[in-house]
Order: structure tokens, then sequence, then C-alpha cells
């Protein structure tokens, strides 16, 4: 059983990690389409204020939910996969 749990901890942190990476990429590029190269290389160096506020300028103000979607979805995938991890190192 400890196996198990951590092979299906080790996939789900591999899946938000990958989520977010691509919510993190989504977001430099809605930087970059809005305010231009220069900005998005502000944005590469500010990487977590982009990955936290972008995904909600562009659902509030560009009716796009996906980015945050998938964005907030890799780190509740992360929340959760911390616990399986840490349940299975329990037994």
């Amino acid at each position: 059983m400890k196996k198990l749990t951590a092979i299906v901890g080790l996939l789900s942190l591999i899946l938000s990690f990958g989520c977010m990476i691509n919510g993190f990429v989504q977001s430099l590029q809605l930087v970059v389409d809005q305010w231009g190269v220069p900005m998005g290389g502000v944005a590469v160096l500010m990487f977590p204020v982009t990955l936290s506020f972008m995904p909600w300028y562009a659902g509030l103000v560009l009716d796009n939910w996906w980015i945050l979607a998938f964005s907030w979805g890799g780190f509740l995938g992360l929340a959760i996969s911390q616990g399986i991890i840490a349940a299975g190192a329990s037994e």
C-alpha cells in the first residue's frame, strides 16, 4: 500500500506542476499580449506575482477563466498530492 500511495502522490505532483507551469506560460503570454515584451520580462522576474494575479485579471477583465482553473487548480492538486504522500509516509 505504501508503494501505491507513493506512485499516486508522485503522479499527482507531476500533474499539478504541469498545470502550474501551463498557467504561468499562459499568464506570461497574456502579459506580453496586453503590455508588450518589456513588461513580459518584468513578469518573468516577478513570477509568483504573475502566477497569482494574472489569472484573476484574465478571468475578470477578459472573461477567460481557463487560466485561473489551470494555475490555481495546480495549487489545489499540489496540496492534495502532498496530503496523499504524507498519509502514505505515516503508515
